[in-house]
């Protein structure tokens, strides 16, 4: 009996990495996913509260609360615009992210880690990679 718990006991141990790894694919997948329509209370229960968003290429860091109050100007740019997301990798609580952001009149290839905390999201960091979207 002893052997038989210690048996579970290991399976369940080595599924803990991969069931963080599949609950951050689904917030992430969320993330993608709100992109689109710039869907607040998404983002608002996605990100924790203390959470940044870093645009490296801009040089900007802005808190959830600076995020979210910019949706509304991203819902306007990102209309007409495919986004196409691929995992790039994943290490321990980070994940990173390969995008193509198509709009009508440009496109950009960006590289966007993500550092997970408690299941949500504490900070996203994006920067541009080109202007074509090899791979996708």
């Amino acid at each position: 009996m002893a052997r038989l718990i210690f048996m579970i006991a290991v399976i369940l141990l080595t599924m803990l990495p991969a069931m963080a790894n599949d609950a951050h694919n689904v917030i992430i997948e969320s993330w993608y996913s709100a992109l689109g329509t710039a869907d607040h209370a998404v983002f608002d229960r996605i990100l924790a509260d203390d959470a940044t968003v870093i645009l490296e290429d801009i040089d900007t860091i802005q808190t959830k609360d600076e995020f979210l109050a910019s949706l509304d100007e991203w819902k306007s740019a990102v209309r007409g615009a495919r986004v196409r997301h691929r995992i790039g990798g994943v290490e321990g609580d980070t994940t990173t992210v390969f995008v193509c952001y198509q709009f009508p009149a440009n496109t950009t290839y960006t590289r966007e880690i993500f550092n997970f905390r408690s299941g949500r999201i504490i900070e996203s960091a994006q920067s541009s990679l080109g202007e074509a979207c090899e791979g996708f």
